[in-house]
């Protein structure tokens, strides 16, 4: 079924149809007058065309028994007309109790065929009756003309844009996201490189201050280093002093391969004690506080450092400064109030770091427990074991050699780890090896916050952020235009002379794209006008429906005795104009272009 694009009536055969009883034909022009006194049957032409097309009324109601002969089981309407070739169709639309056949040219159809040929109802009903758009259809109305508007592609939108607007949206896809979604996400990277901005300056300004102050530090933190490292070698020169490691590596090797020598003689009763005695002498104790002891100190190192610097921040902040925690600008109002916040963030940080030195010092207790519980039961095995492999090796000979040798074995054990030190003094270098550690740590730490080549990086990585934040401005001033831009063109095709419709908001700062549904008339709201006036209207906007949809349809206008004259541009190839004329019968005359006014030829009696 070929597309039809233009639909002239040049007939309607009724039968039992409103007040036809009888089958009635009645013929259309280009212009056709339909004049008559109230209630005279002058809608009915307009019903009948309605009917005959999708099966409603002039309104787009499907009140049948309105339209049907009160005294009828059925009814009919012939609609002849001509497409935009010139070629004649006869459509006929017979209802005949709950039945409703569709003929076309002959040939039976369904409504979604004639549907698809010309198009849907409320397509139709918008082009025939000037009211139908405005006063039937409400918000319906905005989505059957987004329906028929052409999409606007990226590149047109481009096309009318300032070079300068285009550069900014070089590369960014404009056709699979829209305008406001785009501007959402670049607003979201501008706040998150102004907050990197922000954490960048306060780590710029700690360095700055850090470089006033790091050469006092550092000469703090080298001298503490110097004590430690002093008390360290006096310890270490004292503990191998005149004792040769190397040689008690020797000793301790040949101890180890004579007693293994005294073993082979031994039976294998001697032999599994004595392996069992020295597995239990090389069992070392494993902590299961190291981690929280490593956690627990780290915290309180870090803890330490963050205390230290917001302390030193606080002895700086002045007006003119920003809050590190706030990033809020410091002026001589606010000076008290955010040096307070500081003090208060200080004193949560002291007692949290009081709160981890307690933990650790229960940790502490709990690792000395927990080590002496394994000392005491190592100590009690192993004693254990050497009473069993003594009573054993009473039964036999070489007895005191064994001994002897197992004893000279632990001390010189005892001498490679100790050396010269007692207990208290090797517990002590072990301590103290620790806090150098944490001392070297903090030098580096302050010689890397005081580098001049860091400060520089900071520097350069600040212009980064400056250049990237002006750039998604750009690009968000852009993308407002594009979205103003695309709007306009794609409504651009809705101008008519007097009246203006309205279909979308676009906030030019956020490009969010509102949907709205407004008319105005000569500048005035459609709400306000009198009926001649949005008969009028209405005959703009079916010019401008046909515009959009291409098609080329009747339009049918109903009181156009309050209408003094209106702009033929806006009429279509055919028109049906509804009259009232007090005490005249209806009367149907038509001129087609060129033509002499005929006279009338057609009378329908009055409805009942």
């Amino acid at each position: 079924m070929k597309q039809i694009t233009t639909i002239k009536i040049t007939g309607m055969t009724f039968t039992d149809f409103r007040n036809h009883k009888k089958p009635e034909h009645y013929s259309f022009g280009d212009i056709s007058y339909i004049t008559g006194h109230n209630g005279s049957g002058k809608t009915t032409m307009a019903h009948g065309v309605a009917y005959a097309l999708y099966g409603v009324n002039y309104y787009g109601e499907q009140k049948i028994d309105r339209l049907m002969n009160e005294s009828a089981a059925g009814t009919q309407v012939q609609l002849d007309f001509t497409d935009q070739n010139g070629k004649a169709h006869t459509l006929i639309r017979n209802r005949n109790g709950d039945k409703t056949a569709l003929l076309l040219d002959s040939y039976t159809v369904r409504q979604t065929d004639i549907d698809r040929m010309l198009c849907d109802k409320e397509t139709f009903l918008s082009m025939f009756n000037p009211l139908y758009l405005t006063e039937r259809l409400g918000e319906k109305g905005r989505a059957l003309i987004l329906k028929h508007l052409q999409p606007v592609s990226s590149e047109t939108v481009l096309e009318h844009l300032d070079q300068g607007y285009r550069e900014y949206l070089d590369g960014i896809d404009l056709n699979n996201a829209a305008p406001d979604v785009l501007m959402k996400n670049y607003r979201e990277a501008i706040r998150q490189t102004q907050m990197q901005a922000t954490v960048l300056q306060g780590h710029i300004e700690s360095m700055t201050e850090a470089q006033k102050t790091a050469e006092e530090k550092l000469t703090k933190l080298y001298r503490e280093k110097s004590e430690v490292e002093v008390k360290i070698k006096a310890l270490t020169d004292k503990q191998f002093a005149g004792i040769e490691r190397e040689d008690l590596a020797i000793q301790r090797d040949m101890l180890l391969s004579k007693l293994s020598a005294e073993s082979d003689t031994e039976d294998n009763g001697a032999a599994l004690l004595r392996a069992k005695l020295e597995e239990t002498k090389r069992k070392t104790y494993e902590s299961k506080y190291t981690k929280q002891q490593t956690e627990n100190a780290t915290e309180i190192k870090v803890l330490s450092g963050r205390y230290n610097a917001l302390a030193e921040r606080i002895k700086g902040l002045k007006p003119g400064t920003q809050c590190p925690t706030c990033f809020t600008r410091v002026t001589e109002q606010n000076l008290p109030e955010v040096r307070n916040g500081m003090m208060t963030k200080l004193k949560t940080m002291a007692a949290r770091g009081h709160e981890l030195m307690d933990q650790g010092r229960e940790i502490a207790e709990l690792e000395a427990k927990s080590k002496a519980v394994f000392e005491q039961f190592q100590a009690e095995d192993i004693q254990k074991l050497t009473d069993e492999l003594e009573e054993l090796e009473a039964q036999k000979n070489g007895v005191a050699k064994r001994t002897e040798l197992r004893l000279a074995l632990e001390q010189i054990e005892k001498m490679q780890k100790y050396g010269n030190l007692d207990e208290n003094e090797y517990s002590k270098l072990t301590c103290l090896s620790a806090e150098l550690t944490g001392i070297k740590a903090q030098i580096q730490a302050i010689e890397d916050m005081a580098d001049e080549q860091n400060l520089k990086n900071a520097y350069t990585q600040q212009e980064i952020y400056k250049e990237q934040i002006s750039k998604y401005r750009n690009i968000l001033g852009a993308l407002g235009e594009f979205a103003y831009k695309r709007t306009e063109i794609a409504v651009s095709d809705l101008q008519m002379p007097n009246v203006k419709i309205k279909l979308f908001d676009v906030i030019r700062s956020t490009g969010e794209v509102a949907g709205v549904f407004k008319f105005t008339y000569k500048d005035r709201d459609y709400t306000t006008l009198s009926l001649s006036e949005k008969t009028l209207a209405g005959i703009e906007i079916t010019a401008m429906l046909r515009k959009i949809t291409g098609l080329d349809c009747p339009v049918c206008v109903d009181n156009t005795e309050s209408i003094a004259a209106f702009n033929p541009v806006s009429m279509p190839s055919q028109t049906l104009l509804l009259r009232f004329v007090k005490g005249q019968p209806l009367t149907v005359q038509f001129r087609n272009n060129a033509e002499v006014l005929r006279q009338p030829v057609q009378e329908l009696k009055k409805a009942s």
